[in-house]
């Protein structure tokens, strides 16, 4: 049979983002290994995990092989938030709302599962 290795390799990579158990801010992560050699050792020419051989049980993501994996796990497994809309603001509260950093703004609405907001 004939495989795409580059789709397996981005599964792959989006599930070692499931089995993540250890994240260090800005170096990477670390993830359980149980997964396909050939799959591992090409992600490890990418440039996302650590040299998969060893007795370790677990594999160092880097910062860029962690950010890719979320993303691309997110991408695949992650249902679709339906859309819904932005809850009308009084005008104080509308203020205050503004004056939160919009990339702040974006991950709290990120997090709470709000998707598509509109402007108000």
């Amino acid at each position: 049979m004939n495989y795409d290795d580059d789709k397996i390799d981005e599964y792959t990579l989006a599930l070692l983002y499931l089995a993540t158990h250890e994240r260090h801010e800005g170096l990477g992560a670390r993830a359980w290994k149980s997964f396909d050699w050939d799959t591992l050792n090409r992600l490890h020419e990418k440039g996302y995990i650590s040299n998969p051989i060893g007795k370790a049980k677990s594999v160092a993501m880097t910062e860029e092989g962690f950010l890719k994996a979320e993303e691309l796990f997110e991408r695949h497994f992650v249902k679709e938030a339906k859309a819904i809309s932005f809850p009308k603001l009084t005008p104080p509260t509308k203020k205050r709302w503004e004056q939160i950093p919009d990339h702040i703004r974006k991950e709290i609405l990120r997090t709470s599962g709000v998707r598509n907001v509109a402007k108000w």
